[in-house]
C-alpha cells in the first residue's frame, strides 16, 4: 500500500451474500478486493500476496476466524496485517477472544456499511502510518549505522595520531573525550632512539627512497613498542620517542629487538651497495606528567618531565661512548630478573645544566655475538678498573683497562677510561674529585 495505489483488502466469510455485499461496496470505494469463503483459502491467499487489511468472519466450517487470526499472527509475512472481525456473535467474551487472537477491531452483524467503511479507512490509515514510521526508522537506522561506521573509521584514524594506550592512562575511552589539560602523573620509562649515519645515507638516496626506508623501519619498530605495552609519543625524523608506562624491562626488551631489526635492514643496505647504519638509544625511568598540551585548535599528547630530558641525554651519550644502548641506573635497578640481560656500569656523569649525577649502564644485548662474548669475558677486568678509578688508584685502573683492550681493542668505553686514568695519574685530582664526568655539551 502506497499513497498512490489503492489498498488491497482480503474478505473472509462463508456466506456468499456477505462476500458479494462487502466486495461490491468496497470495490465502489476503489479498493482492491479479494473475497474467499473459508479459513484455509484465507491463509493461502494472505501468504501468497499479503493484503493491507483483512475482514474476517468468526463462525465458519472447518477453521473458525479465531484460529485463522492466530495462524496469521504466527507467520512472519502476515503477523502485521490488521484484522477486523465481522461476526454475528455479540457477547463480550466473543469480542475478548477476537482481540486475544490478534484482531484490531470488531464489527457486529448485521452491520452498517458506513461503520465498516469508517473502520476500514481508520485502520488502513493507521497501517499506512505504521509502515511509513517503520520505513523512516529503517532509514534512520541505516543512517545511524553509516554514521557509526564513519565515527569508528574516524576514531581508528585518530588513533594513529593519539595512541590508545595514552587515552587509557588518561582515563578516556575515545579521542572525542580528550580535553586540553587532561593529565596524569606516574612513574614511567622513556626511550629515545636515533638512527646513526642516516644523514649520510639519505644523501645517497632519492627523497622517496628516504621515506620508504624510514617508514619500512618504523613499520617494524612501532608494533614492537606496542607489543611491549608502550606507545610512540612522537616520531623524530630519523628517530622515535616512546613511553612505557609499566615495566622498565619492556623498554629494554624493545630496544634490543629494535637493534635486531636494524641488523636485518643493514643486510639489505649492504646488498644494495649502501653503508650500514647504527642506532643510538637512551632509556630513563622516573616520574612524568602525561597529558594533552597545545591550544584549542591544535592539541597533542605528550609527556613532560626531567625524566624525558635525561633519556635524551643518555641517547646522546651513545655517540660519546660508541655504544648502542645507554640506560640510567634507576631503569636497571627497577628490572626484575635483570640478570637475563647483558649489561655493565660504564660511568657516572653530570649532564650540562644539571646538578644531579646519573649512573650510566650499557646494555649490549643486540651487539654481534662475538662482541657480546668479548664484553662478558672482559667484564671482571673492566669492573675492577672502574673500582680502582673511582677509588683514585689510577695506576691500577689503567692496567685493568689495558687488559680489557688487549682482548677487545674496539671497546671505546675502556679506551675513554684508560685515557682518563693515565691523565689523572700524571696530573692528579682535586680533593673534592668524585669521579663524575661533567659533560660540556648536550
Amino acid at each position: 500500500m502506497t499513497e498512490f495505489s489503492p489498498a488491497n483488502i482480503l474478505i473472509v466469510d462463508d456466506t456468499p451474500a456477505n462476500l458479494r455485499l462487502l466486495a461490491g461496496m468496497l470495490t465502489e470505494q476503489n479498493y482492491k478486493v479479494r473475497p474467499v469463503p473459508n479459513g484455509e483459502l484465507a491463509l493461502t491467499a494472505a501468504q501468497a500476496a499479503p493484503p493491507d487489511l483483512i475482514l474476517l468472519d468468526i463462525t465458519m466450517p472447518g477453521m473458525d476466524g479465531y484460529e485463522v487470526a492466530r495462524r496469521l499472527k504466527a507467520g512472519e509475512q502476515t503477523r502485521a496485517i490488521p484484522i477486523i472481525f465481522i461476526s454475528a456473535l455479540d457477547e463480550v467474551l466473543d469480542k475478548v477472544k477476537a482481540f486475544e487472537a490478534g484482531g484490531v477491531d470488531y464489527v457486529t452483524k448485521p452491520f452498517q456499511f458506513e461503520e465498516v467503511l469508517a473502520r476500514v479507512e481508520t485502520h488502513l490509515t493507521l497501517r499506512r502510518l505504521q509502515l511509513e514510521l517503520q520505513k523512516s526508522n529503517e532509514v534512520l537506522e541505516q543512517r545511524v549505522q553509516e554514521r557509526t561506521a564513519e565515527l569508528w573509521d574516524l576514531n581508528q584514524s585518530l588513533a594513529r595520531f593519539v595512541p590508545k594506550l595514552l587515552l587509557e592512562h588518561l582515563g578516556k575511552s575515545s579521542i572525542l573525550d580528550v580535553e586540553l589539560g587532561d593529565q596524569v602523573h606516574g612513574k614511567m620509562t622513556v626511550m629515545f632512539a636515533d638512527i646513526r649515519g642516516f644523514t649520510t645515507l639519505s644523501e645517497q638516496m632519492a627523497p622517496q627512497e628516504n621515506f620508504n626506508f624510514l617508514n619500512q623501519f618504523l613499520a617494524e619498530v612501532s608494533p614492537v613498542i606496542r607489543e611491549n605495552h608502550g606507545f610512540v609519543d612522537k616520531y623524530l625524523g630519523d628517530g622515535v620517542m616512546a613511553i612505557f608506562p609499566d615495566d622498565p624491562a619492556e623498554a629494554v626488551s624493545t630496544a634490543v629487538t629494535m637493534r635486531q631489526i636494524l641488523a636485518k635492514h643493514n643486510q639489505n643496505l649492504i646488498s644494495s651497495g649502501y653503508e650500514p647504519i647504527q642506532i643510538g638509544m637512551g632509556i630513563n625511568t622516573g616520574h612524568v606528567m602525561l597529558g594533552i598540551i597545545g591550544e584549542a585548535e591544535r592539541m597533542q599528547g605528550t609527556v613532560i618531565s626531567d625524566t624525558v630530558n635525561v633519556a635524551a641525554r643518555l641517547e646522546g651519550l651513545t655517540k660519546r661512548y660508541d655504544i648502542a644502548l645507554a640506560v640510567c641506573q634507576g631503569t636497571v635497578m627497577g628490572i626484575e630478573g635483570k640478570e637475563k640481560y647483558h649489561y655493565r656500569f660504564i660511568d657516572r656523569v653530570r649532564a650540562v645544566g644539571r646538578q644531579q649525577t646519573m649512573g650510566v649502564f650499557e646494555v649490549y644485548d643486540g651487539d654481534p655475538p662475538e662482541i657480546v662474548a668479548l664484553k662478558e669475558q672482559t667484564k671482571p677486568d673492566f669492573e675492577a678498573g672502574l673500582n680502582a678509578y673511582f677509588g683514585r688508584d689510577f695506576d691500577t685502573a689503567a692496567r685493568q683497562f689495558e687488559r680489557v683492550l688487549s682482548q677487545n681493542p674496539a671497546d671505546k668505553v675502556a679506551q675513554i677510561h684508560l685515557e682518563r686514568a693515565k691523565r689523572y695519574a700524571v696530573e692528579g685530582v682535586t680533593t673534592n674529585w668524585d669521579g663524575v664526568e661533567n659533560l660540556l655539551t648536550k
